[in-house]
């Protein structure tokens, strides 16, 4: 498990929230799709986190936490050698 407070992983996942959605800036409470994400993004962030942060995190998990805080506290807990079973 990872811990949320690591600047160094939460920085970089807050920088691909960034990257895929174009925005400046983000902040715990932000929704990622009221920031302009639909599924290709979404697919595209869950892609990307896996790549380049070696996580386990699916698409179905950014679709069931749009909020940034909640998609890293599941990322915070899914190990990078066992995917965690999606519920879709």
């Amino acid at each position: 498990m990872r811990d949320v407070h690591d600047r160094t992983w939460v920085a970089e996942f807050e920088e691909l929230w960034m990257e895929v959605l174009g925005v400046d800036t983000v902040d715990d409470d932000d929704d990622f799709f009221d920031l302009g994400g639909h599924s290709l993004s979404a697919l595209r962030l869950s892609t990307l986190i896996r790549q380049e942060l070696n996580l386990a995190v699916m698409f179905g998990h950014v679709l069931e936490n749009p909020r940034l805080a909640d998609l890293r506290d599941v990322a915070s807990q899914v190990s990078p050698d066992k995917p965690v079973v999606e519920s879709v």
